[in-house]
């Protein structure tokens, strides 16, 4: 049996504005993203880059004052979330009800920080049981019995499910906010720095449980991060995020031994050299630029060792360096793949 290799998610020409009186921040600058059935990819950058923006705009969670979806369009399985209309405008595609049945079932989310995901006045169980009768035809007494075989499955006792969040420590409260967006079985789960919050040893144990999770199930997975490492051992493909723009995606392999962009090569410099322990770390130097104010070219030419003019008179152009591998960078515009770094 052949397997399904239909895109689960599917982002195209995506920009997102925030807009106050005072300034519009382009958040996130015409994006692409697909990721297949049961496959994972991982959205790395910087913090400000446009990461959790892009997770907002799939689930349509943007703040309603500030938040615009200027253009693109995003579907799930093939079902659009953010569609044209006749006018070529991008509109929402779903009523905040049809949404409310999308959000926890076919599409669950992580979010960052535990200890503000879980409701402190109610118990563990009936925030889960909460979910699954919400999404499914069960009873109160099913849905209790779900509860408690989720927190089983990502390890904690099915007793506990009378106890509330002040009583678990911050692993086992993100370990009951994945038991929570998994409990529906969803067909693609967002993970928004789903580690950030936890020890290095909880860590491991949390990245090991979804990975074992989306084998069993097979989720497809958004992995958004800034660790490398976390890349490394979860995904399939990589999108390299700066300034709100996709920079360079490809497979882990071309990402990671076929390294093109500076701003990826920098990251990469950034990190610990472990077979080398008096190697200094190399930081990109300064900072991104504000997103209210972007530059006319590249984003990244301030911070570039090999900016020259054409990188500050206009945006580069995106060349596929393989089917699998594409980088937005200047000095690839003659469309050749050797090294230039």
């Amino acid at each position: 049996m052949e397997k399904d290799t239909r895109p689960m998610l599917e982002i195209k020409d995506l920009v997102v504005e925030y807009r106050t009186e005072e300034e519009t921040v382009q958040a996130v600058n015409d994006i692409n993203l697909t990721i297949r059935k049961g496959k994972s990819l991982g959205l790395v950058g910087e913090t400000g880059a446009g990461k959790t923006t892009t997770a907002l705009t799939i689930l349509n969670l943007l703040p309603e004052t500030t938040g615009r979806i200027v253009d693109g369009t995003i579907a799930l399985d093939g079902d659009p979330i953010i569609t044209k209309d006749s006018s070529g405008k991008s509109v929402a595609a779903k009523t905040d009800v049809e949404m409310q049945k999308i959000r926890g079932n076919k599409v669950a989310m992580i979010f960052q920080d535990p200890m503000t995901a879980l409701n402190p006045i109610f118990t563990v169980g009936d925030q889960i049981a909460e979910a699954v009768q919400l999404h499914q035809k069960c009873t109160p007494k099913e849905a209790e019995k779900r509860a408690e075989e989720m927190l089983e499955l990502v390890g904690i006792p099915g007793s506990r499910k009378t106890d509330y969040p002040h009583q678990f420590s911050g692993g086992m409260k993100q370990r009951v906010v994945i038991a929570m967006a998994l409990a529906c079985n969803p067909a693609l789960l967002i993970a928004d720095e789903p580690t950030t919050a936890l020890d290095v040893t909880v860590q491991a144990q949390v990245l090991e449980m979804i990975k074992e999770l989306k084998e069993k199930f097979g989720t497809s997975v958004l992995m958004i991060t800034h660790d490398l490492g976390i890349i490394a051992e979860m995904c399939d493909e990589v999108s390299v995020m700066y300034a709100g723009s996709i920079v360079e995606h490809g497979t882990l392999e071309d990402i990671f031994d076929r390294t093109r962009h500076p701003y990826t090569r920098g990251l990469f410099n950034s990190l610990p050299n472990i077979k080398d322990r008096t190697a200094r770390l190399k930081p990109i130097r300064g900072l991104m630029p504000d997103p209210s104010n972007l530059p006319k070219g590249c984003a990244f030419a301030d911070r570039c060792d090999y900016a020259t003019d054409r990188c500050r008179e206009g945006k580069p152009t995106k060349r596929m360096l393989s089917d699998t591998h594409f980088v937005d960078c200047c000095l690839y515009e003659d469309g050749k793949d050797e090294d230039r770094l």
